[in-house]
């Protein structure tokens, strides 16, 4: 498995000891006073909140923990979509979630953390601050968030103000915060490899929904590849589905009543390129030897559908592991550098692909 490591140089920060010596103080008096002790005269305790002030100084959450202790409690939390439409409650996305968060226990349990499980809507965390809230609070000394959703995450400046220990999963969305993905557009690349490998030319495209990440960086790897290949990308062969096994019936169902229908199936996800297989069956169309189907995420349908669906595996455990990991890093030193890992995706050949035949 390989995997991609870069490492990005954040601007510096204003520390304690700078706000010493611009005011010809002991670091020590700058500290008690930040933290508005009695023991400093209001007066002094006045000049260091102005001297933060002017200089843009944000604690250091390492220096609080050192000061307050630490819960031995880290945040695993899952932004779930919208209040009235959570991606939790899909059967595919518990597919999805469940070796992240397997993988997540495993590796803080044996470093001695315990994680708190939390899902929210993209509404609480963009517009009730419930991320921002929870940081500032103190009683997380570190937090994982998997993400899936295509939006502004503007939300998390306060991870970098406070350097509170983070790792996005699933998604790069700051180059000051730590990330471990998944290289979606390579594994869709790889699938149109493998079928123009076998001859087929008129390949569809059924994809997740528009506001997912996951299904956005999929189809962009699906139409680059396509068009290196010299494929005719026709807007009749790409459709949006909703991650469900009824979405990849009903796509498929229209596809094959086009006039040149595909020879070939792309979906986004096993679940709805297991509807179209089940769609084709009841059509008394023969799968691969009238049309080949592939699938993405590698998840245990794939072994039990007939034919056994060729797929695209991504290593959703290793991601989990790598993210506690980097947690517990920056857990551990005072200012750490963020880190972004990107995995590669594999595909995995079954039964449902097969050189195109007439």
């Amino acid at each position: 498995m390989a995997n991609r490591r870069s490492i990005k140089r954040k601007k510096r920060h204003i520390t304690i000891e700078d706000i010493a010596r611009y005011l010809d103080l002991s670091k020590a008096t700058v500290s008690l006073a930040l933290n508005n002790n009695p023991v400093v005269a209001e007066a002094t305790r006045q000049r260091v909140r102005e001297a933060a002030d002017k200089f843009g100084y944000r604690p250091n959450y390492f220096g609080k923990r050192l000061s307050k202790g630490k819960s031995d409690m880290i945040g695993l939390y899952i932004l779930g979509g919208t209040a009235e439409q959570c991606n939790w409650a899909r059967p595919s996305s518990w597919m999805f979630y469940n070796p992240i968060l397997k993988a997540v226990s495993s590796e803080l349990s044996q470093h001695g953390y315990r994680f708190n499980l939390e899902v929210i809507s993209v509404e609480q965390a963009t517009e009730e601050q419930i991320i921002s809230s929870v940081i500032q609070e103190g009683s997380l000394d570190g937090m994982l968030l998997v993400v899936q959703d295509d939006i502004d995450y503007g939300f998390l400046k306060v991870v970098e103000e406070s350097r509170f220990p983070f790792v996005v999963l699933n998604l790069n969305v700051a180059e000051s915060i730590s990330s471990v993905t998944i290289d979606n557009e390579l594994g869709a690349r790889k699938v149109v490899e493998h079928l123009v490998e076998l001859g087929h030319r008129r390949i569809a495209y059924i994809s997740g929904p528009p506001q997912d990440s996951n299904a956005n960086e999929r189809k962009i790897g699906f139409l680059a590849a396509a068009y290196e290949a010299g494929l005719e990308v026709n807007p009749e062969l790409i459709h949006y589905g909703n991650w469900e096994r009824s979405s990849g019936w009903e796509i498929a169902k229209l596809l094959m009543e086009l006039e040149s229908p595909p020879t070939a199936i792309f979906c986004a996800n096993d679940h709805m390129a297991i509807g179209a297989i089940q769609m084709l069956q009841t059509e008394g169309i023969r799968i691969p030897q009238d049309i080949s189907i592939v699938g993405y995420d590698d998840t245990e349908l794939g072994q039990v559908v007939v034919p056994h669906l060729t797929t695209v595996f991504q290593p959703l455990g290793l991601m989990g592991e790598l993210g506690a990991k980097e947690v517990l890093r920056q857990l551990d030193e005072e200012s750490p550098e963020p880190v972004h890992l990107s995995l590669e995706p594999e595909v995995v050949l079954r039964e449902s692909t097969a050189c195109i035949t007439g």
